[in-house]
């Protein structure tokens, strides 16, 4: 009998969670495991995303699930009005309980798709009712303290790209009674990517990668441009990603920093690694959490081999903070970071040396298929 296996998600949209569940999807060897996934948003719910993946994973005939087709038609209204966190499954709606149980109780593991996707149903899916709470997580704490905002005592199984017991302890401070699993974000390896070249061309490009968004600060990279422009006019910021810039409050940068039209926010990309290499771009800015990429566009922007550097969000020390020679070379410094952005957009050798090292990095230590088998107990068991 195959092990039926429950991923609860918060959305299909093109984002680090969602990508990292149609990554398992696609990957995760079916033969002894059932997958269904559980969504708690339905479908069009907005103007600037896309379900992007929900078509990719009907394409691998994974059954979908929505909350709404889990309550009773009388309460459709409220939950698909009001989202995960006010659906109106509280303690004192017992019908609503009774019934998300009853559907939870037909799998023998249970799987949330981001810290953010159990927080709301915490007061509800208690200890007492699954024996672990397995959380693949999704954010850091320079998100914000919200996204820790769990019960401390539950016990919980966390799975994350979190690689050394500094980090473990500081992303996990307060819980009382967890285990840990080290998955890095993994992708699929399409080494065909791989097709920058150092340019003398007269007009440098610089991407930035992300969705447009107050919990994705973008003010580093605004201020790097500004002091970049005094000393090489003839380079170009291009913002990649979903959103509204004024929404997410970055005009208040621009109009600051005099930089009104000469940032270019160029939308939503279907395909990055295809994007970087059609627009011939020199360099990646990203944002980073304790040298490495916070983000599955990072990894994707290292298989097309652009040199890519990143300011650094983690607010603990970072001994290899502000050095061009680390593998991926984060900074805090400002002047620093954009005598670096300088040196790499001049320096051929040292442009490609850093090209080479974060394309091997992602080739050798990346690969989905070779990772898989760090949590593949979990799918064909009851541990999760």
């Amino acid at each position: 009998m195959k092990n039926k296996v429950l991923f609860i998600v918060s959305d299909f949209y093109h984002g680090g969670a969602q990508r990292e569940m149609y990554e398992l999807d696609s990957t995760i060897d079916k033969t002894n495991t059932d997958i269904t996934i559980l969504c708690k948003s339905n479908l069009k719910k907005s103007p600037y995303f896309s379900d992007y993946f929900y078509k990719k994973h009907l394409a691998l005939k994974t059954n979908i699930v929505f909350f709404s087709d889990i309550v009773s038609e009388n309460n459709k209204k409220s939950l698909l009005k009001r989202g995960l966190n006010k659906l109106g499954i509280t303690d004192s709606n017992e019908k609503k309980k009774k019934q998300l149980k009853t559907f939870l109780s037909m799998y023998d593991n249970v799987f949330f798709m981001g810290e953010y996707v159990y927080r709301p149903l915490a007061s509800l899916l208690k200890l007492s009712y699954l024996d672990k709470i397995t959380i693949f997580i999704m954010s850091g704490r320079f998100q914000g303290e919200q996204y820790r905002d769990l019960p401390k005592d539950n016990s919980y199984l966390f799975i994350s790209g979190f690689d050394t017991k500094v980090q473990t302890d500081f992303e996990f401070e307060g819980f009382t009674d967890y285990k840990h699993i080290m998955l890095p974000l993994s992708l699929k390896i399409e080494k065909s990517h791989k097709k920058w070249t150092f340019s003398d061309k007269k007009i440098k490009k610089i991407g930035v990668f992300t969705r447009l968004s107050k919990a994705k600060p973008l003010d580093p990279f605004f201020y790097a441009y500004h002091l970049l422009l005094k000393e090489l006019i003839d380079v170009e910021l291009h913002v990649f990603g979903a959103g509204d810039y004024k929404e997410a409050g970055y005009d208040r940068y621009l109009n600051h920093l005099d930089l009104q039209n000469k940032v270019k926010f160029r939308g939503h990309q279907e395909n990055i690694k295809e994007t970087i290499n059609n627009e011939g771009l020199d360099l990646i800015w990203f944002q980073g959490y304790l040298n490495k990429p916070a983000g599955y566009a990072g990894f994707d922007a290292s298989l097309t081999g652009t040199p890519m550097l990143l300011w650094d969000f983690y607010n603990k020390d970072n001994p290899n903070i502000n050095d061009l020679n680390y593998l991926y070379p984060h900074f805090k410094d400002l002047s620093l970071f954009v005598k670096a952005s300088k040196t790499v957009l001049q320096d051929a050798d040292l442009a490609k040396q850093i090209s080479d090292r974060q394309f091997n990095d992602v080739v050798e230590n990346r690969d989905i298929n070779k990772n898989i088998k760090i949590i593949q107990h979990l799918l064909s068991s009851n541990e999760g």
